[in-house]
């Protein structure tokens, strides 16, 4: 960690977060009975705290992806871009990505299902993009300006969203890599402007997109996606990333 004024002043507080939160686990833990804590014995302060802390740890070190939102209903969907499910599609993997969990299985199933195997089966990225909707279709997003059935996430962005079937036949026609796209099983879905108040209760830290980023594969990366995130944003987010770092004994940081 550098030893620049705003380093110093990330390390103190981040410091003393972290030991407030020990402090206030260990009161609440040390108030278990036979192995099992209950919430409703515990103080207001120590059931927001014990909240937070179950809350953080479904969402530890998300990078989302901003794929649909509307400004007058305030309703926003997102896409976690780090939470790899598998690299190879089995037959019912292959029915949850194109179908979704609750689909009838019928004859036009059938004949999307054999190309989409044979394009995608041995190399194929899907990723858990969120809690809600895991029973819907799959999302696909991709960088292919032209791709039929395909739209713009955000103007000028160049990341696109849709266009499955167009993406198979690319597939098989050799136009395109299986690696070109990732498809994503659920997805964060808010509601009334939710998202905007968890940013402001700082769950969340919005910035400005990078493409790259976005349509990276999250396939042994030297580096952590979020991590790497981060230390672009460069300033406090980046000292927060090392300080984070230096807890990861598995990446070999020191």
């Amino acid at each position: 960690v550098s030893f620049s004024p705003l380093a110093a002043k990330t390390v103190f507080w981040y410091r003393g977060a972290q030991n407030l939160v020990k402090k206030e686990l260990e009161k609440i833990t040390s108030s278990a009975q036979n192995g099992r804590i209950d919430p409703s014995s515990l103080s207001k302060d120590s059931q927001e705290l014990l909240q937070l802390y179950l809350e953080n740890q479904d969402t530890w070190q998300e990078v989302c992806l901003v794929a649909e939102r509307d400004e007058q209903n305030g309703k926003t969907t997102t896409l976690v871009l780090n939470r790899p499910m598998a690299f190879k599609v089995t037959e019912m993997l292959g029915r949850l990505v194109l179908f979704g969990a609750n689909a009838n299985e019928n004859a036009s199933q059938a004949e999307r299902l054999g190309p989409f195997l044979t394009a995608f089966g041995t190399d194929c990225a899907i990723y858990v993009g969120g809690p809600d909707g895991m029973g819907e279709p799959s999302t696909m997003i991709h960088g292919i300006k032209d791709l039929p059935g395909s739209k713009e996430i955000s103007p000028g962005l160049g990341v696109y969203m849709g266009g499955i079937d167009a993406a198979v036949s690319g597939v098989l026609a050799g136009k395109y890599k299986p690696l070109d796209f990732r498809f994503f099983v659920g997805k964060h879905v808010y509601k009334d402007g939710n998202l905007d108040a968890q940013v402001l209760l700082g769950k969340y830290q919005p910035i400005a997109c990078a493409r790259s980023l976005a349509l990276k594969q999250c396939i042994q990366l030297p580096k952590p996606l979020w991590h790497e995130v981060l230390e672009l944003c460069g300033g406090e987010l980046k000292e927060i990333s090392s300080l984070e770092l230096m807890k990861r004994v598995d990446l070999g940081v020191e």
